[in-house]
């Protein structure tokens, strides 16, 4: 289940696209737009203009100087059209099918929806601060969506996620935030407290990447837990 998403736009620099974005965001009932460090008048004519009965969303939007505002204490999620290159330096990568089926089941309490931008996308940096990186397979011949189309159908299907259509007890069986946010800790103090291990935050990386992959349960991460830590109760 997501309790909570949130949608951040990377250095954006077209009013018309803003527009477009907030009408998405409004659709899917996202009731706040997050801004980092924009490239235009983000609420300019042709912002208002396009954004149509979405102009609250414009006009109240957050404006942050960089990441750190959304991604604390979230579940990042970046997004990238160029997934072959993406994938030959990230192990993290999935197409939007295969991460519907990864958060099928997963208690999120917040996640963060990161666009990239206009004209780049992401650079490596932010893709590195991603918990998942997703792509919408399209044609090969042009495969690049337009950033609202693709905000729309990553929208729609992180919405349909929704807790009414679960079983209780799947909810139940797997690992919630609160549990990966432990044995996370847990590693890392591990690691921190080992002199033989020289690149300790690329370890933390690979075994929190890992994390995301596993969809581990609950009985696991105890298992984990008694692994890193001294003091266990069952």
């Amino acid at each position: 289940m997501i309790k909570n998403i949130k949608v951040a736009f990377v250095e954006p620099r077209y009013q018309i696209n803003l527009g477009y974005e907030a009408r998405v965001l409004k659709n899917f009932e996202i009731r706040k737009m997050y801004l980092v460090n924009p490239k235009c008048k983000f609420n300019g004519k042709n912002a208002i203009k396009y954004s149509k009965h979405a102009h609250d969303l414009i006009e109240n939007a957050a404006i942050l100087k960089d990441l750190n505002g959304v991604t604390r204490n979230s579940f990042v999620v970046g997004t990238t059209a160029l997934w072959r290159k993406s994938r030959k330096y990230f192990d993290n990568v999935m197409t939007l099918p295969e991460f519907e089926e990864y958060i099928r089941g997963k208690s999120i309490e917040n996640m963060t929806l990161l666009i990239g931008r206009d004209n780049t996308g992401l650079n490596s940096e932010e893709l590195f601060q991603c918990n998942s990186i997703v792509f919408i397979p399209t044609s090969q011949r042009y495969p690049t969506l337009n950033i609202s189309h693709a905000l729309a159908i990553l929208l729609y299907a992180l919405t349909a996620q929704k807790p009414s259509s679960w079983p209780q007890e799947i909810g139940e069986l797997y690992a919630d935030s609160s549990d990966l946010r432990m044995i996370k800790s847990l590693f890392g103090a591990s690691v921190d407290s080992n002199p033989y291990i020289r690149k300790k935050e690329t370890v933390k990386k690979a075994f929190e990447n890992m994390l995301v992959r596993a969809n581990p349960t609950k009985k696991e991460i105890n298992a984990l837990t008694a692994a890193f830590s001294k003091k266990y109760k069952a």
